[in-house]
């Protein structure tokens, strides 16, 4: 149902039309199956006078003939339009399910000779139609009123007030506190954050006072902070706190490590608008409903500290119908689990069982099955798990980056060091109950980390779900047992291991050759140049493609050309980053090469061979 109300004129022509004998409002409903829309006429039309009103839009309307309508010979109203049945171009037509009118004159009885036929200006018949519609039309605006008053997104001020009085709410005046609140982190975030409006905060020292955020905010990709308004949920001075006192936050907000008010609260504000009391009317509403998936995830999400991602709901209409599965993937204390129980209780629907995995008793009041009740325990509250009562799977994330300048000092390494391992703990943080680790997803979020250049990396299970066979680490996804939510800390048997690759081991190279052939002829200087030139070329290519560094490999690899050959070589190494120095490598032995050390040949230096 729909209603807009009707303008002044539009009365006016309805009782002209009806008063001069015309036919008035014949109503019809746009929708297919009345279609086609047919008139009864006492008498033929006369064209000239046919008038179409009704919605459009959501608001009246009147049709224009030719354009969005004609009347055929037969007496229908036909709707301008496509072959494909969609409206003509620049054709309006009546909202869908909406009625739609028509007003004429025709030249049958009472048509051709009406007892009243004076319709000017000054007439006693438009003065008797223009009094009447005057009052008919402040009588549509009024219903109009009441009928948007009767709707969230459409009242306004006091029929607002009322509507929202039925969710138990009401309009916060200027008697609560206002100030603002700044959500920050410690290291730029890697993608835009969402912090909603009617975010709950509060202060760290009792008596606590809450407070909301009054509007939406992102904390934007690249940034480190954002202000959002906020209002006290209690009026009157208890709302006023100083600098630095509200800092928790009620529901964790995934990329925010921390929120605190720059400046203290004043009742210096305004009444609440329409629009922000809409908006807490609305999400008063998405937790409000009972009986529902949806009201059981909105209760159990007001819980400190719970997501929508650390709960899973699952149920089995054909194999289990009546069971509903709930598991939650948040550490909770004894006293938040009874809490928990307690939410499930008033708001599962009635006759549903509820199999959950929180440890606690069950609350007072709460149904539990009689001794001849077919309860179906053979099967497990849940799918099998690592252990009884396990939330987290844990996991193992072992990645490599490879920086993009090799010129890093050892605290810019420790910083990308940390600023990788906070890539890696929020996207598995960021994952719910049974949701899998992309691969590829946890990539991206370290290249795009300023300043790697390449990342290797190792993602998998440290641990299987019953009966399940290993695998080798290998780049690959890792889907979660369908009950617990991923995690990589070491107290969960999680594990993250993040390094910087790309040490540099600077090489200091010493050559003595033999000159032969065309090499020993010309200057002896130049001759030496160019054998030197040729040997670092060769050294540099060859070098950082070598597990390992040893003299007798480098000399076997080296060879030798026309103009010169080996008949000595010694090195020595410098780890640049952590300032060792190692002299004169001799003989059989090896120096390995970690994945994290990157071979550099600083420099050459060809002497001539002594005989």
């Amino acid at each position: 149902m729909t209603y807009a109300a009707e303008p002044y004129a539009q009365f006016v022509d309805d009782l002209l039309t009806a008063m001069t004998g015309g036919v008035i409002r014949e109503q019809f409903t746009f929708v297919p199956e009345d279609a086609p829309y047919l008139l009864s006429p006492p008498g033929p039309v006369v064209k000239s006078t046919l008038q179409v009103f009704g919605q459009a839009g959501g608001a009246f309307n009147r049709f224009r003939p030719d354009r969005d309508f004609t009347l055929t010979a037969e007496n229908v109203v036909q709707w301008k339009a496509r072959p494909d049945g969609t409206p003509a171009a620049d054709a309006v037509w009546p909202d869908l399910g909406t009625p739609f009118f028509v007003n004429y004159d025709h030249r049958g009885p009472a048509g051709l000779n009406p007892l009243l036929s004076d319709r000017n200006p000054g007439s006693v018949t438009r003065l008797l139609a223009e009094s009447l519609g005057r009052e008919y039309a402040v009588l549509s605006r009024q219903l109009e009123g009441v009928y948007r008053a009767g709707f969230l997104d459409t009242a306004t001020g006091r029929d607002l007030d009322q509507l929202v009085a039925l969710l138990g709410l009401s309009r916060h005046l200027r008697t609560s506190a206002v100030g603002s609140v700044v959500f920050s982190r410690a290291t730029p975030a890697t993608a835009d954050i969402f912090v909603p409006a009617g975010t709950l905060l509060s202060t760290a020292q009792p008596p606590a006072v809450a407070f909301e955020t009054s509007e939406d905010r992102t904390l934007h990709r690249g940034s480190l902070s954002v202000e959002a308004p906020i209002r006290s949920t209690t009026a009157g001075a208890v709302g006023v706190v100083p600098a630095g006192a509200i800092t928790v936050l009620h529901r964790p907000i995934f990329g925010v490590e921390t929120a605190a008010n720059p400046e203290p609260t004043t009742l210096a504000g305004a009444d609440e608008t329409d629009d922000e009391l809409r908006a807490r009317a609305r999400r008063a509403l998405e937790g409000g409903g009972k009986a529902t998936v949806g009201a059981l995830l909105a209760a159990l999400t007001s819980l400190p500290g719970v997501r929508e991602k650390d709960v899973r709901l699952a149920e089995d209409h054909l194999k289990r119908p009546g069971v509903l599965t709930l598991s939650i993937a948040a550490p909770l204390d004894a006293i938040a689990a009874q809490r928990a129980l307690g939410l499930i209780e008033a708001n599962r629907p009635a006759g549903v069982r509820v199999i959950h995995n929180l440890d606690a008793p069950a609350p007072l009041g709460s149904l539990i099955p009689g001794p001849n009740a077919v309860t179906d325990d053979s099967e497990p509250p849940a799918e099998a798990t690592v252990s009884p009562g396990a939330l987290y799977f844990p996991v193992v994330v072992a990645a490599v980056l490879l920086p993009a300048s090799a010129a890093l000092s050892p605290q810019q390494r420790n910083t990308l060091k940390r600023q990788g391992e906070a890539a890696v703990r929020a996207f598995v943080a960021d994952a719910g109950v049974g949701e899998t680790l992309v691969y590829n997803r946890l990539v991206a979020g370290l290249m795009g980390l300023d300043g790697v250049l390449d990342v290797t990396l190792q993602l998998y299970p440290q641990v299987y779900p019953l009966g399940a066979v290993p695998t080798p680490a290998r780049h690959r996804n890792v889907q979660p047992s369908a009950t617990l939510r991923p995690t990589v800390d070491p107290r969960y048997g999680g594990s993250l291991v993040v390094e910087v690759g790309g040490q540099l081991v600077a090489l200091d190279v010493t050559v003595s050759v033999t000159l032969k052939g065309a090499g020993a002829l010309g200057d002896h200087a130049d001759d030496l140049e160019e054998v030197r030139q040729e040997v670092a070329g060769r050294l540099r290519d060859l070098v950082p493609a070598l597990p390992s560094l040893a003299v007798d490999d480098l000399k076997s690899k080296l060879g030798a050309s026309d103009s010169w050959s080996v008949v000595n070589l010694f090195f020595t190494i410098e780890y640049v980053d952590a300032g060792v120095v190692v002299n004169r490598v001799f003989g059989p032995g090896s120096i390995a090469l970690s994945d994290l050390e990157r071979p550099w040949v600083r420099s050459v230096v060809v002497l001539e061979a002594t005989e």
